[in-house]
């Protein structure tokens, strides 16, 4: 059994297997600009499915905290600097404040979804109401198509014993690592009598901010595990004097949703599409014709299917 691949010694988010295949659904519209403009749309963090997705990961940790950390006023007082470091950093939204902050973007993040998952029934209802397509990709080459840009990638956590284990395992490692560069209260943090300096619990609190911000943007509840989502994250660009490039605005349900387009590397051949499915209300043979006959036109070759999926009208 091949060992699993993490994005980092410290960050244990797991990432796909050589050779393994992700799923994009999206629409017409989406399938034109991925493969005439190479060009992806990527969502604002915090106008994913979960609005709060982003904070979910310091809940996680104040559960983790009380678990572990016996020594109440200790813990209490640690969870405060985190989240004072974590709002300092500015990755996640200052914890607790859902309304967010529009007029500061540049630590702000946008995320392009994937799938592990193809012809799925979930997520052909939430992304295309069934009328769109599922565009399959080959991994290793989305990631080289990316290297020209600044990103995160990994496959969601859902499971919340395996976010709480992965966040345990970078608390530790921390604390060790503060250890043997002199930090030698924090040999007794989790004892019922620690007692800790202040500059010791901050520079924990400064690693471990850094830590949960990353997890932040790969931890989501239990409800959404049907997505089985590899997600890959962005910042914004910054135009070298002149801030950040302002975000486009696409209507979904009568609502503005914020998004910035990435581009795959214009160097690389082609887009690395492997094959088209046809969501199943598109059920006309025109709209499987219509694909091909789309890819042809693009220099592509590949399968377009039908999605089987039996659907009651």
């Amino acid at each position: 059994m091949q060992d699993t691949r993490y994005m980092d010694e410290w960050i244990h988010i797991p990432l796909c297997k050589e050779g393994d295949k992700l799923y994009h659904y999206t629409t017409a519209e989406g399938v034109r600009g991925i493969i005439e403009n190479r060009e992806f749309l990527a969502t604002k963090s915090d106008f994913l499915n979960d609005k709060l997705e982003f904070q979910y990961a310091m809940e996680v940790m104040e559960r983790l905290t009380e678990k572990y950390i016996v020594n109440e006023s200790l813990r209490k007082h640690f969870f405060s600097c985190l989240k004072e470091e974590i709002d300092r950093i500015g990755i996640i939204s200052p914890f607790g404040n859902v309304n967010g902050d529009c007029d500061e973007d540049e630590m702000s993040f946008y995320v392009v979804a994937f799938s592990k998952l193809q012809n799925n029934a979930l997520l052909w209802a939430e992304f295309t109401d069934f009328r769109g397509y599922c565009l399959e990709f080959d991994y290793d080459k989305i990631v080289e198509g990316f290297q020209n840009r600044v990103f995160l990638h990994g496959t969601v956590i859902y499971d919340e014993q395996e976010q709480m284990n992965s966040l345990l395992e970078s608390l530790l490692a921390c604390i060790q690592n503060l250890k043997e560069e002199g930090v030698a209260d924090l040999e007794c943090f989790f004892e019922e009598d620690a007692v800790l300096s202040e500059v010791s619990l901050k520079r924990l609190a400064e690693e471990m901010a850094v830590v949960c911000s990353v997890y932040a943007m790969f931890f989501k509840k239990s409800f959404f595990e049907g997505e089985q989502e590899y997600r890959f994250v962005f910042p914004p660009l910054i135009r070298r004097g002149m801030g950040v490039y302002k975000p486009n605005f696409r209507l979904r349900d009568q609502i503005f949703l914020p998004y910035i387009l990435v581009e795959y590397d214009k160097n690389k051949e082609a887009v690395p599409l492997e094959s088209v499915m046809v969501g199943a209300k598109n059920n006309s043979d025109i709209a499987v014709r219509g694909m091909r006959y789309f890819l042809k036109s693009q220099g592509l070759d590949v399968p377009v299917l039908l999605s089987d999926i039996p659907l009651r009208y």
